[in-house]
């Protein structure tokens, strides 16, 4: 009986637990660059993904996989995962939508960063082949 007690106690447990992880776990998109800057701290604190359209410009270190990415409000770095790196266009003119969580604490002081979990090019037409890790 003791058994069955202490195993009903236990998924209990859990479930709240998992119950409240996740409540905590918030997708919000922000449509510009400005919106993440402004906002990195918070975002970063509670964890959100974010959403944003523009281009990579220019590369900062192929070997941490960073890049300069920007829309019409401004720029912010990247880091894009491995597995998505073949996705990362040779131009800067190619649309691409990313979608990743806001870090505001970087220690070699480059600022706010996103760290891309998904990348998706925008060719102008819906993108059969979508990359999520």
């Amino acid at each position: 009986m003791k058994k069955i007690f202490f195993g009903l106690l236990f998924v209990i447990v859990v479930g709240i637990v998992f119950a409240f992880v996740f409540s905590n776990t918030k997708i919000i998109q922000k449509n510009t660059v400005r919106d993440v800057i402004e906002n990195a701290v918070e975002l970063d604190k509670r964890d959100v993904k974010v959403t944003l359209k523009g281009v990579i410009s220019s590369p900062i270190s192929q070997k941490k996989k960073r890049f300069w990415f920007e829309d019409s409000t401004g720029q912010v770095i990247i880091e894009v995962k491995s597995h998505l790196m073949p996705l990362v266009p040779s131009s800067n003119e190619t649309q691409i939508e990313i979608r990743g969580e806001v870090d505001s604490e970087i220690d070699d002081g480059e600022g706010v960063k996103i760290e891309v979990d998904e990348l998706i090019l925008d060719e102008g037409e819906p993108n059969e082949e979508e990359f999520i890790m």
